[in-house]
């Protein structure tokens, strides 16, 4: 109903650079993202459009050009000046244009730019192990270092450890790499024994911690020091389940039910619960933010919904012969567009479904072609 729509908010975003996030010039909107540019760019792949598929192409060469010195991709481009971060640093940036990247050759076969981007994609993956810091398998993310960049996740963050599963798997198929395969293999492992209560006998990487969660019927957030975050991460859920990660679908589609009760729709959380002032988690989020303080509850990170994540979770159910909920979430999304004139804003806040952040943004054009996808 609105696939032309979605189209022509992310033909219109496409520059000489490649894919900017949104063609609205607000706050830093007008910028060639790693994150943003590579989802846009796979979708483009899975759906076979070659306008977007040559703008992801353009995007993984710009990102390149301005890899750090120990191999950090950009979290974004704008003309000759790179940021890779303000705040924090985004570990997430550096994880989808090895993603991305390995998309665009499996897809294109183009030898060349496989053979060019070698050596970068090495660099890039040394820098990730760094980033482990305990050189014990997992990703370590510091407080707002991947796209929930104002929010409260830190630490062993299962976002950035499925991307990273997902960068290994791709790169070890482009490039016939046997250590990169035991590498993401391990990698899921390590997710799957620590992310959820299961009968491993493998050690866990705070046994402490993990004897002490409560068993949930999804992925938990994140684990840290300090213990595990329990929260629901609809982003890192949602690409385990098209991942094919080890997650019991006969409770994690039912839960997903009970958050539509909750709510009332289907426009689900990307993180759940809400955060409410006399919480004791207000604190990291009330002065984490660079333009404006956005995480009041039930907006933006906190209980906001996000199109691009409800995408990837309806590809993933999907994928795993569930189509009942990406039905109900699509008719969910088209209804709205309808009925609220949005051209594709950024996030809908889920007590009154109002649609607010950026207009016309890729993010949202990209979730809504793969809910159809």
């Amino acid at each position: 109903m609105f696939t032309e729509e979605a189209l022509q908010v992310i033909e219109q975003a496409i520059s000489e650079q490649g894919i900017l996030a949104s063609s609205e010039k607000k706050d830093n909107y007008a910028r060639v993202w790693s994150r943003d540019s590579m989802i846009t760019g796979i979708t483009g792949i899975l759906i076979k459009n070659p306008m977007i598929v040559e703008g992801l192409e353009k995007s993984i060469k710009t990102l390149a050009s301005h890899q750090a010195e120990n191999g950090q991709i950009p979290s974004n481009v704008y003309g000759n000046k790179a940021s890779y971060g303000t705040l924090v640093g985004r570990t997430d940036a550096t994880i989808w244009w090895i993603i991305g990247a390995c998309e665009y050759i499996k897809y294109t076969q183009d030898r060349e730019l496989k053979q060019s981007l070698k050596e970068k994609i090495d660099k890039a993956f040394s820098c990730l192990k760094t980033w482990e810091f305990n050189q014990r398998g997992l990703l370590y993310s510091p407080l707002g270092g991947n796209w929930a960049d104002e929010y409260v996740t830190s630490g062993y963050v299962l976002y950035d450890n499925v991307l990273r599963y997902w960068a290994l798997k791709n790169a070890a198929g482009v490039y016939q790499d046997d250590e990169w395969n035991a590498q993401a293999e391990q990698t899921k492992h390590l997710i799957e024994i620590n992310f959820q209560k299961n009968n491993s006998a493998d050690v866990k990487y705070h046994q402490t911690a993990y004897e002490k969660a409560n068993g949930k019927p999804y992925l938990w957030a994140s684990l840290n020091a300090n213990g595990y975050d329990e929260r629901f991460d609809l982003a890192g859920n949602a690409l385990a389940v098209f991942l094919g990660f080890d997650l019991n679908m006969k409770d994690f589609t039912p839960f997903l039910e009970t958050l539509n009760g909750e709510f009332g729709h289907w426009m689900l959380p990307v993180f759940y619960p809400v955060i409410f002032p006399e919480d004791s988690d207000w604190n990291l989020l009330e002065n984490n933010y660079s333009y404006e303080f956005k995480n009041q509850p039930y907006h933006f990170h906190n209980g906001g919904s996000w199109p691009i994540y409800l995408g990837w979770l309806c590809l993933g159910l999907k994928r795993r012969g569930y189509h009942e909920i990406p039905e109900k979430i699509l008719n969910q999304y088209e209804l709205l567009l309808n009925e609220k004139g949005s051209g594709f804003r950024e996030y809908y806040s889920t007590d009154q479904l109002i649609p607010a952040g950026t207009d016309q943004l890729c993010f949202s054009a990209s979730g809504y072609l793969l809910m159809k996808a």
